[in-house]
């Protein structure tokens, strides 16, 4: 990742702590927290007025899953207002590396995010199987990159009593069933599929980046080709030895 991008994620995070900060002094007390609106009709090329319920269409999507390891020990380590000024530092950076892979959120839950990159229905430029997982790739490293030159560095800056966060990420490539969920009134557009699943499982480690193998088969080579695969001895993805990557 370049110097450029890591300063400018660095000033956005940086920025929205501050904001959410003032918000805390202004109503100290009195703060919880409210999602004005959900996360809908995110998945690439399928809308939810376009789709009938019970119906179903397959497509093919680089899974990225993000969590934040050990949240709730932390949370109740720190207290409310700390866990808030947190969420206001990890969330908008993880989003910005995000957008600069070109991924799409599907969905934020608590401090963990489900990303898609590519699928057959995209509005713009078609991202390959191949373009996918690059970027799911590349976004994974970003990621890393971005929780210790970023949030860590703000954390410790304003000197929370955790300062060091680690996180876990999943990443897999294979067929999704997206379809249209719910009740006339309340619905959703949804995802499901083993690959989803395994996304999700794989981000259960401490500063880990976990794949499947089709993942591995397929990761953009760097450079000097110093980036080494570790089978997992629990299931059949590989961990990522980024060391000197990040």
């Amino acid at each position: 990742m370049k110097q450029d991008d890591i300063n400018r994620i660095y000033s956005i995070a940086k920025t929205s702590y501050n904001k959410a900060k003032e918000a805390l002094e202004l109503a100290h007390g009195m703060f919880y927290f409210r999602e004005d609106s959900a996360i809908s009709d995110v998945i690439p090329g399928y809308k939810a007025n376009q789709l009938k319920f019970g119906s179903y269409t397959k497509d093919n999507f680089a899974v990225l899953f993000v969590d934040m390891r050990g949240s709730t020990r932390r949370a109740i380590s720190v207290g409310e207002e700390q866990t808030f000024l947190t969420m206001h530092i990890y969330i908008p950076a993880l989003l910005e590396v995000i957008k600069l892979y070109h991924g799409n959120v599907i969905d934020i839950m608590g401090d963990g995010l489900m990303v898609f990159f590519g699928g057959s229905k995209q509005d713009d430029n078609i991202m390959t199987k191949d373009v996918a997982i690059k970027n799911a790739a590349y976004c994974s490293l970003g990621m890393m990159t971005i929780k210790e030159k970023v949030i860590n560095r703000i954390l410790n800056e304003e000197k929370m009593k955790w300062p060091d966060i680690s996180i876990g990420i999943g990443v897999t490539y294979g067929d999704v069933i997206v379809t249209k969920i719910g009740i006339n009134d309340v619905y959703d557009v949804k995802a499901f599929g083993d690959c989803v699943n395994k996304a999700s499982k794989y981000s259960g480690g401490d500063n880990k980046i976990h794949v499947s193998n089709t993942i591995r088969d397929k990761w953009p080579k760097g450079k000097d080709g110093t980036l080494k695969f570790i089978k997992s001895r629990s299931d059949d993805g590989y961990y990522v030895n980024y060391e000197g990557a990040v």
